[in-house]
């Protein structure tokens, strides 16, 4: 599998669209094809070639090295292949993705894995808001697939999250699982406050009790679920090993919403 990769050689002035530098979209094209894409964002339109030191040839893997802040959609709606970023990212990472893997080995911008409906995208660093969220035009957050935050998240993580898997490692922001349907959220660390706001179902796993809980979920007391122990076995055959035991306080809710969602804390 051959592997095509894209060196920044400045710091870019304007905001970058890098959502044309998916596998699927390149693996057809020729090297002077690829430098001739458009990636500018403003008025001035930049090339790929006027931006990137480009070189291997076109196959199932992109990588970027160099990104910071300023390069947005790398690998939106992507349906297969690889990407690897040594580097930081901006807004909409993967956004609508619904296949293929990408790995950053810094940190991400706004709108991570946004309405994904598929893949698996891995943050080694912090994630900022609505990552897991929704997408602009959609009406659901992410529809399916894994996305792994190594940081901290900021708020509205998960927002109305459909289905999928999201874990974070650190912190996560307020309003947790806001108004999420249904899916699974593993915090390791501190949540922010409203955590489970207008949840409908779902599963937010939290290994520390939060410091706020909202008056409208109903405490169910300690139990005993199986499903945390396949969890667990799960988790760790993937190398993402994390202790959850078979114990958890149940709080059901919001119960201010349709209320069929948990709060599971672990014991």
């Amino acid at each position: 599998m051959g592997t095509l990769s894209f060196e920044l050689k400045a710091k870019p002035d304007q905001r970058l669209d890098l959502s044309p530098l998916v596998p699927a979209k390149l693996k057809p094209l020729k090297g002077k094809e690829i430098e001739a894409l458009i990636v500018g964002t403003t008025r001035d339109k930049l090339k790929v070639g006027d931006l990137f030191k480009v070189k291997g040839e076109g196959g199932g893997a992109v990588a970027f090295a160099g990104t910071d802040a300023r390069c947005d959609k790398i690998g939106a709606a992507m349906k297969d292949g690889e990407i690897l970023v040594e580097g930081d990212v901006g807004a909409y990472l993967g956004a609508g993705m619904k296949g293929g893997k990408i790995t950053v080995k810094g940190s991400a911008g706004a709108l991570a894995g946004a309405s994904m409906a598929g893949g698996e995208i891995a943050i080694d660093g912090d994630a900022g808001e609505r990552a897991a969220g929704i997408l602009v035009g959609e009406t659901l957050g992410m529809r399916g697939g894994l996305l792994s935050i190594g940081g901290n998240a900021g708020p509205l993580l998960g927002e109305r999250m459909r289905r999928g898997l999201v874990i974070v490692s650190g912190d996560t922001g307020d309003y947790l699982g806001g108004r999420m349907v249904a899916g699974t959220i593993i915090v390791k660390h501190r949540v922010g406050r409203f955590a489970g706001f207008g949840l409908r179902r779902g599963s937010l796993i939290l290994l520390e009790e939060p410091k706020e809980l909202l008056p409208t979920f109903g405490d169910s007391g300690v139990m005993e679920f199986d499903y945390l122990r396949l969890m667990e076995h799960w988790l760790r055959e993937t190398g993402r090993a994390i202790s959850l035991g078979a114990r958890a306080r149940r709080l059901m809710g919001d119960q201010a919403a349709l209320g069929k969602g948990e709060m599971l804390i672990v014991a």
